[in-house]
C-alpha cells in the first residue's frame, strides 16, 4: 500500500491528524484552482472548505480510487460550476425579467433564488446514473457517444437518461415558469 493510501484509511479511521494532512498537502492548490475557476478569493474559499469538510463527513463512505487529490479536485470542480451555473442562470434571469419590464426587486432575487433551488433540487434527485449521465453530457461536454463509451452503455440507453432528466425537470416547473425552467434547462448544457 502506498503513502497516501495508507493515510486515506487511517483518516477513514477517524485519524484527524491523516486529514489534516490532505488539508495541508492539497488545500492551497485547489484554493488556486478554484479562485480560476470562480474569480472570487471567498467564494473559491468557501469551495474548498465545503470539499474537505465533505471528505471529512463522508469519509467511510468514499472509496479510495487512487488519488485523494483526484477526489477532490473533481468536488471542487462541481462546486465550482454550480457556482457558475447558478450566477449565470441569475443574470440570464434578471436580464428576462427587465426585458419583461419586471422590477429588479429584492422579491425578484427571492423569486430566482427560489426557482434555483428547485432546480438543483430535481437534479438531486434523478437517479444515479441519470444524473452521472446528465452531469456528463452537461457539465463535461461529453457527446452522446462519448458518454456512452465510458459508461460502456449504448448510445440509446444515454439518450433515454437524458430524456428522463430534461422530463423531469420540465414536469417540476410545467407551465407555470416554463421559460424559466427552459432557460435553465438550455442554459446548463452551455454553461457547465
Amino acid at each position: 500500500m502506498e503513502e497516501e493510501e495508507v493515510t486515506f484509511r487511517k483518516m477513514q479511521e477517524g485519524d484527524w491528524a491523516a486529514f489534516n494532512t490532505f488539508f495541508e498537502r492539497y488545500a492551497e492548490r485547489l484554493f488556486h484552482y478554484a479562485v480560476g475557476f470562480v474569480k472570487q478569493r471567498e467564494e473559491a474559499e468557501d469551495i474548498v472548505q465545503e470539499a474537505f469538510i465533505y471528505l471529512w463527513t463522508h469519509r467511510d463512505k468514499i472509496a479510495y480510487t487512487g488519488s485523494v487529490y483526484a477526489y477532490l479536485a473533481r468536488t471542487v470542480k462541481h462546486a465550482c460550476i454550480d457556482f457558475k451555473l447558478h450566477e449565470e442562470v441569475k443574470a440570464r434571469y434578471e436580464q428576462e425579467a427587465m426585458r419583461d419590464g419586471e422590477a429588479d426587486t429584492k422579491d425578484e432575487e427571492d423569486n430566482f433564488e427560489e426557482l434555483y433551488a428547485r432546480v438543483r433540487e430535481v437534479m438531486d434527485a434523478l437517479p444515479p446514473k441519470c444524473r452521472e449521465v446528465f452531469v456528463m453530457g452537461c457539465v463535461d461536454g461529453m457527446s452522446y457517444k462519448e458518454i456512452a463509451d465510458k459508461l460502456g452503455v449504448s448510445v440509446n440507453t444515454v439518450k433515454t437518461q437524458m430524456k428522463v432528466a430534461y422530463k423531469k425537470m420540465k414536469d417540476e416547473f410545467g407551465d407555470k415558469n416554463v421559460r424559466f425552467a427552459l432557460l435553465v434547462l438550455g442554459h446548463v448544457c452551455q454553461l457547465m
